[in-house]
């Protein structure tokens, strides 16, 4: 049929799909729970959540104002009197488990922002893929709708080549050069249950035995475990702050990259629909030829564009 050779060449272009298009219908976003898996990790999650919270703060400062009142004019003032030395331990041993406990957040935090990076930075590989192939599919059309000639001249935006060569942003690529490696190792040691349980069992191990006479230079209130977990705890701050960093920089990475992104999918979004309007034109100026010269009794005229649609067996666009 006639009407069926003017049809079939526009359905030239065969599409191929991005692998990770399919792929992401399995997945599910990266959130910072999904990492917590083994038993040290479930503890982290479940002492990061309990910590994590304004009721903590709210419990810590009644416990702590409730003391110092007690101390000074209460029930326990013969017992930890100020300068509320007691209390001073106890506040300094549970200061330095804490910072363990946000170096692991902050450790798990950075796991899953660099898990979201990969899959935004696949996820706009994908849709650039798909935005490319449409003005592919457009351009294979135009040389059926104008003798071979493209209608418009289309220019990918430059960002499309250049992401190429660029990876994902990640938390550990901002660790560069020798202080970069310093941190990374004090961060991979730092930021794990086993240095909570390593702090944890010092202190007690500490108190326990300065209690019972074995480490008897350091008796209650422990004068020297609380000046060494003092240093210990200005340092390891220090690293939070570093880390700290390392996660800001790589958000802004992220930030760039995502920005370019969204700019290259919108500029090729435009070209689209600026040639989707000059086809129009061209199906239009072809629709009045049709008009003007096929014959009455064409199937062309007699024929629906859905039914014509339908008359083609074998779609190449899958």
């Amino acid at each position: 049929m006639r009407s069926i050779c003017i049809l079939m060449p526009m359905s030239t272009y065969t599409y191929v799909p991005h692998p990770h298009a399919k792929e992401r219908q399995h997945q599910h976003p990266p959130k910072a729970a999904d990492l917590r898996i083994g038993r040290n990790a479930k503890i982290a999650a479940v002492m990061t959540k309990g910590v994590g919270s304004m009721w903590s703060v709210y419990f810590t400062c009644t416990v702590i104002i409730s003391w110092m009142v007690l101390g000074t004019w209460g029930v326990l003032h013969h017992i930890d009197p100020y300068p509320f030395p007691f209390l001073l331990a106890v506040a300094n041993v549970v200061e330095l488990m804490l910072i363990f406990v946000i170096l692991v957040g902050q450790g798990v935090l950075g796991q899953a922002a660099d898990k979201r990076a990969e899959q935004t930075y696949l996820d706009a590989e994908a849709i650039l893929h798909d935005v490319i192939s449409l003005n592919d599919h457009l351009h294979a059309q135009d040389k059926t709708l104008n003798q071979g000639m493209a209608l418009v001249e289309t220019e990918h935006h430059p960002w499309i080549e250049k992401r190429k060569a660029i990876k994902a942003p990640r938390v550990k690529d901002e660790l560069v050069g020798f202080n970069g490696r310093i941190a990374a190792r004090m961060t991979r040691g730092a930021t794990s249950m086993w240095a909570f349980y390593a702090a944890g069992a010092v202190q007690f191990g500490w108190i326990a035995l300065a209690a019972t006479h074995v480490i008897q230079f350091d008796p209650y209130p422990f004068a020297f475990l609380l000046f060494v977990s003092s240093l210990l705890q200005l340092i390891l701050e220090f690293v939070i702050m570093v880390g700290q960093d390392v996660l800001g920089k790589a958000g802004d990475h992220r930030a760039e990259q995502t920005f370019l992104d969204a700019e290259a999918v919108l500029q090729e979004c435009l070209q689209l629909q600026r040639h989707l309007a000059v086809q129009d034109e061209a199906i239009a100026k072809l629709c009045a030829y049709i008009e003007a010269h096929a014959d009455k009794s064409d199937p062309v005229r007699a024929t629906a564009p859905t039914q014509l649609l339908a008359l083609d067996p074998k779609p190449t666009i899958e």
